[in-house]
């Protein structure tokens, strides 16, 4: 049995809302309001900015792909206050599960939830400037570390039931020069990990 986040950023404040007439917690769009902007591109992450809006069209538009890219070779996410650590590949096969869909268990009630139909991310907002990490660091030496606030929803399949994410992490992240075989070398950014907050941490189940 493979366990996934639902929300692999944070699940610090993870609330499951079922929505009575399929309203939405957010006040609806009127016919007044301009259109959704076009979703954006992925771009090449030469700044930790870059990676982090990468990181935030690969979240919106579910695309396991890109979210791939993101991460560092060694990536870890870190539980808070104790309560363990998942890599690269145990995210990534949560992420995968999550994206295509997956229904789960609520681990509180046992009470089975339909899988994420999509995600909106309301809010990534930087609060701290990136400062480095000391090569001493016991789980991300040598990087580079910022506090963001984070909003995400998650709408349900069959839209009637959302997920919303409202809290602060943790990002790290580290670069790599990239030879480009033309006589110079590119800066790209990566995803190093991620610790959590909250010891309430939501997980669901798959088989």
């Amino acid at each position: 049995m493979s366990r996934f986040k639902l929300f692999p950023l944070m699940a610090a404040g993870l609330v499951f809302t079922v929505l009575a007439g399929g309203g939405c917690i957010f006040s609806p769009q009127n016919d007044d309001d301009p259109p959704p902007p076009p979703d954006s591109e992925i771009v090449w992450p030469d700044t930790p900015e870059k990676l982090m809006e990468n990181f935030k069209i690969a979240y919106s538009g579910m695309e396991i792909d890109d979210y791939r890219d993101i991460l560092h070779a060694d990536y870890k996410f870190v539980f808070a206050n104790g309560l363990g650590t998942w890599e690269r590949d145990d995210d990534l096969r949560s992420t995968e599960n999550m994206f295509a869909g997956n229904p789960g268990e609520d681990p509180d009630t046992g009470a089975i939830k339909p899988g994420v139909q999509s995600i909106s991310v309301n809010s990534l907002i930087l609060i701290d400037d990136w400062v480095h990490e000391s090569p001493t660091h016991p789980n991300f030496p040598d990087s580079e570390r910022a506090l963001y606030d984070v909003m995400i929803v998650f709408t349900l399949e069959g839209g009637d039931n959302t997920i919303t994410v409202d809290s602060q992490q943790l990002f790290y992240v580290k670069s790599e020069e990239f030879d480009m075989e033309d006589g110079t070398t590119k800066t790209k950014f990566f995803l190093f990990g991620q610790e959590d907050f909250d010891e309430t941490k939501k997980l669901l189940i798959v088989d």
